[in-house]
C-alpha cells in the first residue's frame, strides 16, 4: 500500500507541477483560463489512483521465475528441543518492511489530523450558520435576486445574518448561502453590490465545491507540499477571476479597489477558520488591488471550446502519465506466505530472515497470530529466506528469484527440532553408577496446556527419566561416535544409529547405553510425537 502510494505521489506531482507551469505560460490570459486549468489539473491527480488501474501500461512487463529449490532443512543439529536458545542471526539495523508500516502510520495520522481541522472548519460555519438570521427584504435580497438573474442563476441565494463581526463568505451544496457580517445590514447600497457581485460570481462558477474537493486532496496527500501550493494558486486564481466578473458588470477598478480595502480594515478581529470564499482575504489584498488597477489585463471569462481543449490535453497527460510503469510497479515486490507446525498449526512469532548475498542486504520480520507474514518493498533480485523459531528446525528457501512488481507466495511447514547431548566416558575408574532414573512402573503424562490452544509450535520438551553411561571398550585407544537416536511417542528410545564411520567398539559401547534412555512423551500442540536426539560421546583413555 505504501509503495502504490508513493508511485501515486510521483505522478501527482507531475501533473501538478505541469499545471503549474502550465498556468505561468497563461499569465497573459485570463484568471478564469488559469482557474480552469489547475481545477482541471487538481481533479486528474485526485483521479491518478483510479486512472492507473485502467490506463494502459506503456511499459514491458515482467514476470516472476519459478522458484527453483524446495524448502529444505537448513541443519538439523542447530536447534534443540531442550537445548539453550538457538543462535541469533545478526538483526539489521532497520528493515525496509519496518520503514514502510512507520510510513503508512505517519500518512494515516496525517489524513486523520487534517481531515479533523477540515471537519472543525465545516462544524463552526455550520454553527454560525444556524445561529444567524435569514434577511427576506431590503438591499441585501434586491440586489442578490437582480445579480442572480444577470449571472443567470437558477435561483437566488439564501442570505443570513450574524452576530460575528468579521465573518462574510459563501458556501452550499445545494443551494448557495452567502454569511453577512454583524454590520452589513447598515453598508451602503454600492458596497453591498460589489459584495453580492463578488460572492455570487463564486456561485456561478461553482468554486466553493471545487474548494472543498481540493482540501480533501490535500488531506489525502498532505506531505507533497506541491499539492498545497496548486491549492493556494487555485484560491487566488479564484477570487481574481470572481474580482473580474465584479469589474465586467461596469464596477470601476479603483471603486472596487477601495471598497475592498475598506472591508479589510473594517474586519479588525480576525475572521473565524470556516471553510467558505471570503471577499476580503487578506492574504491575497494586495495582489488582487494591482489586478483590479490594471487596465491591461485579460479578463475574458473562459470560452467553451477552450475549457473542452484544455480538459482533454489534461485527461491524455495524466492516462499517459498513470499508465507509466503500471505492469511493473516499478522495482519492487512483495514476498508473503503462512508458516504452519508439522500439525498444520499457524505459529506466531517466527523469526524470518530475507537476504541477498549480491546486495548484501538482509531484512527481518515476525510472523503474526495466524502465522502470515509478508516481506514489502523488496527489490528484484534472488534471495535467501530463512525461518526459525523456538523448539523447530531451521528452514530456508534457496534460490527465491523475484522480479519489481510481482507477488511471490512462500508457504513453509515447521518440523520440531532435534534434541542433542554431549557425553564424556573415559577409561578411569568411576564410582557413579551406570543407571540413574526412576524405579518402578512410569509415571503418567501430566496434561499439556498446549493441547487448548489453536496455536502451533507449542512444544514441552521431553524429561531424561533413564540414564545409562556408557562403558569404555578394554583395549580401545578412544576416540568419538556420533549417534542419531529415534525417540518414539511414548519417550523410548526406538532406533539407534551411528554417523559416519566410528570404530565399531567405541559405537557399539555408546550405541547399547544410549538404546536404555527413557525419557518422557515430547509433545506438540498437546500431541506426542516422535523426535529425534543427536548424542556425541568421546571416549577418552
Amino acid at each position: 500500500m505504501t509503495l502504490i502510494l508513493l508511485n501515486t505521489t510521483i505522478k501527482i506531482s507531475l501533473i501538478v507541477i505541469g499545471a503549474l507551469a502550465a498556468t505561468s505560460l497563461l499569465r497573459r490570459q485570463s484568471a478564469a483560463v488559469r482557474h480552469f486549468v489547475l481545477a482541471v489539473a487538481l481533479a486528474c491527480a485526485a483521479a491518478t489512483p483510479v486512472v492507473r488501474l485502467v490506463a494502459p501500461a506503456w511499459q514491458s512487463t515482467s514476470r516472476m521465475q519459478v522458484i527453483d529449490r524446495p524448502l529444505a532443512v537448513f541443519d538439523d543439529s542447530l536447534p534443540a528441543v531442550a537445548s539453550a536458545a538457538a543462535p541469533q542471526i545478526a538483526a539489521p539495523r532497520l528493515s525496509m518492511a519496518s520503514l514502510l508500516r512507520v510510513a503508512a502510520i505517519v500518512w494515516t495520522g496525517g489524513i486523520a489530523l487534517a481531515l479533523a481541522v477540515l471537519g472543525i472548519g465545516l462544524a463552526r460555519l455550520s454553527w454560525i450558520a444556524s445561529h444567524a438570521r435569514p434577511v427576506v427584504d431590503g438591499p441585501w435580497v434586491e440586489n442578490s435576486r437582480a445579480i442572480s438573474a444577470t449571472y443567470r442563476l437558477r435561483r437566488p441565494p439564501l442570505v443570513l445574518h450574524s452576530d460575528h463581526p468579521s465573518v462574510l463568505g459563501t458556501w452550499g451544496f445545494t443551494r448557495a448561502r452567502i454569511l453577512l457580517p454583524s454590520d452589513a445590514l447598515s453598508w451602503p447600497v454600492d458596497r453591498i453590490r460589489v459584495v453580492l457581485a463578488h460572492e455570487l460570481a463564486h456561485v456561478r462558477r461553482g468554486d466553493w465545491v471545487v474548494q472543498i474537493a481540493v482540501e480533501l486532496l490535500c488531506a489525502a496527500y498532505w506531505f507533497n507540499p506541491l499539492v498545497w501550493l496548486a491549492a493556494r494558486r487555485l484560491r487566488l486564481e479564484s477570487e481574481q477571476a470572481c474580482d473580474d466578473a465584479v469589474l465586467a458588470m461596469g464596477v470601476e477598478g479603483s471603486t472596487y479597489a477601495s471598497e475592498l480595502v475598506d472591508l479589510a480594515r473594517a474586519f479588525r478581529e480576525r475572521p473565524p477558520f470556516v471553510p467558505a470564499a471570503a471577499i476580503a482575504r487578506p492574504s491575497s489584498l494586495e495582489r488582487r488591488v494591482r489586478a483590479m488597477l490594471n487596465l491591461k489585463l485579460n479578463r475574458d471569462p473562459i470560452t467553451r471550446s477552450a475549457s473542452v481543449a484544455a480538459a482533454i490535453v489534461l485527461a491524455a497527460v495524466t492516462v499517459l502519465v498513470a499508465g507509466f510503469g503500471v505492469s511493473a510497479q516499478g522495482q519492487f515486490a512483495t514476498i508473503a506466505g503462512t508458516i504452519v507446525d508439522q500439525n498444520n498449526r499457524p505459529i506466531n512469532s517466527v523469526r524470518l530472515v530475507l537476504s541477498n548475498a549480491a546486495a548484501q542486504t538482509k531484512n527481518e520480520v515476525k510472523s503474526d497470530a495466524s502465522g502470515h507474514y509478508e516481506f514489502v518493498g523488496v527489490p528484484a533480485g534472488t534471495y535467501e529466506l530463512m525461518f526459525e523459531s523456538m523448539g523447530m528446525a531451521y528452514l530456508k528457501r534457496e534460490g527465491l528469484t523475484v522480479t519489481g512488481g510481482q507477488n511471490a507466495q512462500v508457504n513453509a511447514t515447521m518440523k520440531i527440532g532435534s534434541l542433542s547431548e554431549t557425553i564424556t566416558v573415559t577409561s578411569q575408574p568411576d564410582d557413579r553408577p551406570l543407571v540413574r532414573g526412576y524405579q518402578g512402573a512410569r509415571p503418567a503424562d501430566k496434561p499439556d496446556p498446549c493441547a487448548q490452544s489453536g496455536a502451533g509450535g507449542c512444544i514441552r520438551p521431553p524429561v531424561k527419566l533413564k540414564d545409562v553411561r556408557p562403558v569404555y571398550p578394554p583395549g580401545s585407544q578412544g576416540g568419538e561416535v556420533n549417534l542419531k537416536a529415534l525417540i518414539d511417542a511414548n519417550g523410548l528410545v526406538a532406533n539407534v544409529e551411528p554417523v559416519g564411520t566410528p570404530d565399531p567398539l567405541l559405537a557399539d559401547a555408546a550405541s547399547t547405553a544410549v538404546r536404555q534412555w527413557e525419557f518422557t512423551s515430547t509433545h506438540l500442540d498437546g500431541q506426542p510425537i516422535e523426535v529425534t536426539m543427536n548424542v556425541h560421546v568421546t571416549f577418552r583413555k
